[in-house]
């Protein structure tokens, strides 16, 4: 741990040591076991949101992919100094194809499919005629769904090594 980090957590400790009337600490976590003892230690009310179920996904899918593929390119006011990003292209992309996406996204968060729908519209960009197709969109979310596979295997070794 860092000097500042001690610093930070002696004083979140040093405040939150009693009751008071005049500090509420609201802590959000995905990693629970990662926090340290004497904060744990402290935690009056513990509310869990899991995570997003198929039909959950498949809403935060449809909704990402509004806002970083339909709308790209169509809602920022013109800016002098930088180039208003090119329109993109949607052809085929059913709610079946969409579907296909969120059932095999199983575990991710929220914040992972925002990512996966940024990572798509990288995809997109980075191609020569800026559209989003089925194809390009399932290889992205294979590669993405691959990438999170990778990372619970790096982490439950980690966890592994520590316990």
């Amino acid at each position: 741990m860092s000097e500042a980090q001690r610093s930070a957590l002696n004083a979140l400790l040093f405040r939150t040591g009693d009751q008071s009337k005049d500090i509420v600490l609201a802590l959000a976590t995905n990693r629970p076991g990662d926090l340290d003892s004497a904060v744990a230690d402290r935690i009056d009310e513990i509310l869990e949101f899991p995570l997003p179920k198929t039909e959950e996904r498949f809403k935060l899918i449809k909704l990402y992919l509004d806002k970083y593929i339909a709308q790209a390119g169509s809602k920022n006011p013109v800016n002098l100094f930088k180039r208003q990003p090119q329109k993109i292209e949607i052809k085929g992309l059913t709610d079946d194809v969409l579907k296909e996406a969120a059932e095999k996204t199983e575990g991710f968060s929220g914040r992972e499919i925002a990512k996966l729908m940024a990572g798509v519209q990288a995809a997109v960009y980075g191609s020569q005629n800026c559209v989003l197709d089925p194809s390009l969109f399932r290889e992205v979310v294979d590669y993405k769904v691959a990438e999170h596979q990778q990372r619970n295997k790096l982490a439950s070794k980690s966890d592994e090594k520590s316990a």
